[in-house]
């Protein structure tokens, strides 16, 4: 592209430095754009080989720098409506030792206004745009072979500023299942590093307003609650169980239901939590255990002693 605009550069300024009218200083009309032309300048009405650009009712300009060995056909071409539109295209037909013609592709070159390129294009370099006001720079992707209503035509990535904050967002446009054709915002990312997926404002490094589909969470945690298996823990009694019941509506270190439902959980906190009641459950049931092996003995020895008192009686009798 560089190269492009360099040659351009210097067949202006040679025009400028050698200015001599061309011919009658009109462009002669041509049919046919692809052939072995002579350097000069043409028009043409809907010719053979024209640019993608057919805005003016088919009628185009041509600029032609022929190479000066008249056994090959290499021609540097530039190319454009008569509108006034701002779209410029280039091609290389190079043909070594054939005047026959070759290379029908044009390349538009970005200038002014839209411009709507065919084919991949690759930029060894940043890209930047810039505009007024809070949705700052921004990059369309257009889908042009969308054939589904529930595929995005078109995907906007916005560098956020004033009342959206500072961030990088990217919205979704559907003529045809978003009213007004804008989906809203998909993505945030923020420029302290927090990711929002269904929210603009996201508060943690990441923040999804919607369901999260996963086939396994892993949380890093800071210890854990075996300390209730220490000698040294204190572990409540039933009964202190049951008065804080009474008194709070919630177990001892597990959040009230006004609690979750204005802040939320932590998964991780949460899960430690409930491990430390199913320990203490887990004691407290060893416990129970125990007494219950205690009255079973007791029991026997109460039977025994019962049927001691009554041979006796029997005997008295």
């Amino acid at each position: 592209m560089k190269k492009t605009f360099t040659t351009l550069a210097l067949l202006f300024i040679s025009g400028v430095s050698f200015a001599q009218q061309i011919g009658s200083g009109f462009g002669p009309s041509i049919s046919n754009f692809t052939t072995d032309l002579k350097s000069g300048v043409y028009s043409g009405l809907n010719p053979v080989g024209m640019t993608l650009d057919n805005s003016y009712t088919g009628w185009q300009h041509l600029f032609v720098l022929r190479h000066d060995n008249p056994d090959n056909n290499h021609q540097l071409q530039i190319a454009s409506s008569f509108s006034t539109n701002d779209r410029l295209f280039f091609r290389k037909i190079a043909v070594l030792g054939s005047l026959s013609s070759s290379n029908p592709s044009w390349v538009e070159v970005a200038t002014r206004g839209a411009n709507i390129f065919t084919g991949d294009q690759a930029v060894n370099g940043g890209i930047s745009s810039s505009a007024s006001g809070d949705l700052g720079g921004y990059l369309s992707l257009v889908n042009y072979s969308k054939t589904s209503p529930s595929t995005a035509t078109r995907w906007t990535i916005y560098n956020m500023t004033g009342p959206y904050g500072n961030s990088l967002q990217f919205w979704a446009y559907d003529n045809l299942s978003c009213a007004g054709g804008l989906c809203s915002n998909r993505f945030t990312i923020m420029d302290n590093g927090n990711v929002g997926i269904g929210t603009t404002t996201p508060q943690n490094k990441l923040d999804v307003n919607g369901t999260i589909h996963s086939k396994e969470v892993k949380v890093d945690m800071i210890g854990w609650s075996d300390f209730v298996f220490k000698k040294e823990y204190d572990l409540p009694t039933l009964a202190e169980v049951e008065k804080h019941i009474k008194e709070k509506g919630h177990l001892e270190n597990i959040p009230s239901e006004k609690e979750v439902l204005e802040n939320g959980i932590s998964l991780g906190e949460m899960n430690a939590k409930l491990l430390q009641k199913i320990e203490e459950l887990t004691l407290y049931s060893i416990q129970q255990s125990k007494e219950i092996e205690l009255l079973k003995e007791e029991n026997k020895s109460f039977k025994t002693l019962a049927e001691r008192l009554s041979k006796i009686e029997q005997k008295v009798k």
